[in-house]
């Protein structure tokens, strides 16, 4: 049984684990912390297919709804294929979905343009006053909280799978025997195949590796609100996220006009997405020159909470929790990075932004390259 080496405990390093476990290698899953705490629990467990660029990287998060489902119906992870509303609230919105609805692959990513009536017999809750949704069908969520540890316990029914917290890698070397890592105590782990998915870890050892890299860390401001006291079937997002995914670059967003002060500040977009427990978690900002801010700022939240007012048509659940979070994104036309760092040992990062929603295609495209 050929050996997989996979460095980082995230939703990228964990599907790693997942499709090579299920294609019968031998998997030594590392991860530095007692258990992930970083980008992949801090974000809204979206799967987000709808605002994929068109061609490649559509193809792959398709895939990989494909994925998420078959894994959601085997590991404990809350997984639903709900879908999602983006909401126009005033007539050159509407026009602008009404362009997203005819785009050539409209059909596969699933979209549909819902009027004001139609929006509302599917949530009966959003009763502001707005011009219509863009529905799509392919988006589903996932629940955070749930997500790791969820995998992790599926991954525990392969006999082949160790799990390792508290290693925190720093150096690799390969020889004729294979790839291996050591902490800085000298333990060490050897396997015939590596995956270094440590997220925005871009220091250490690995930064040799990732010298001149088109890469970048994004910081992001999140929340949860209280419970809604009521069940929304779809996820939600506000227009201004037509502005910030590829999928939509060549409708006329300058229909739109420009984002509020705030929002424009913050680089804003609303995402919305209903938690089991009925609460929402919302957000979200974007930040990108280094050294971040370490406060979080209390405008990004007042503003969220005026959208979805109109949105809902009354005051929505206080906010109970903020907090922030660091991805690592590539600033290339790459849609992640991978880079070959000696014979079967890859660093696989730069997925931010998508790499819930990319996560198992991107994990079945490296394991495609391992032979057993």
């Amino acid at each position: 049984m050929k050996r997989v080496l996979i460095v980082g405990g995230g939703i990228i390093g964990t599907m790693h684990a997942v499709l090579a476990a299920e294609k019968g290698f031998a998997v030594t899953h590392l991860e530095r912390d007692i258990k992930p705490q970083s980008a992949s629990i801090r974000n809204f467990g979206l799967i987000w297919v709808s605002g994929r660029a068109a061609g490649a990287e559509l193809d792959l998060a398709l895939r990989a709804a494909q994925l998420w489902g078959s894994i959601g119906s085997k590991a404990e992870i809350g997984y639903r294929a709900n879908g999602s509303l983006t909401i126009a609230q005033n007539d050159a919105e509407y026009t602008v979905i009404q362009e997203a609805g005819a785009m050539p692959d409209a059909d596969a990513r699933g979209f549909r343009v819902l009027d004001r009536n139609q929006t509302i017999a599917l949530e009966p809750q959003l009763a502001g006053k707005y011009a219509g949704a863009l529905q799509c069908t392919t988006d589903a969520a996932v629940e955070p909280a749930m997500l790791l540890g969820g995998l992790r316990d599926y991954l525990k029914t392969f006999s082949h799978y160790t799990w390792v917290p508290e290693f925190e890698v720093v150096d690799f070397y390969h020889d004729e025997t294979g790839n291996h890592v050591t902490d800085i105590v000298g333990r060490k782990y050897s396997g015939d195949y590596l995956a270094i998915c440590a997220g925005a870890a871009h220091k250490g050892f690995i930064e040799d590796y990732l010298d001149q890299a088109p890469v970048r860390k994004v910081r992001l401001q999140m929340a949860a609100t209280a419970q809604l006291g009521a069940k929304l079937s779809h996820s939600l997002a506000d227009i201004d996220s037509l502005r910030y995914y590829p999928a939509f670059k060549e409708l006329s967003l300058d229909r739109l006009g420009s984002q509020t002060e705030i929002a424009a500040r913050y680089k804003m977009q609303l995402l919305l997405v209903q938690r089991i427990n009925g609460s929402m978690t919302i957000g979200d900002t974007h930040e990108y020159t280094e050294p971040f801010n370490h406060e979080l700022d209390e405008a990004p939240y007042d503003h969220l909470r005026n959208v979805m007012n109109s949105i809902f048509g009354r005051e929505v659940p206080r906010i109970e929790r903020r907090w922030d979070g660091v991805y690592s994104q590539s600033t290339s036309d790459e849609i992640y990075i991978r880079r070959e760092i000696a014979p079967g040992a890859q660093i696989v990062t730069g997925v931010g932004g998508r790499g819930n929603t990319l996560s198992p295609a991107i994990a079945e495209e490296t394991v495609k390259s391992w032979s057993i």
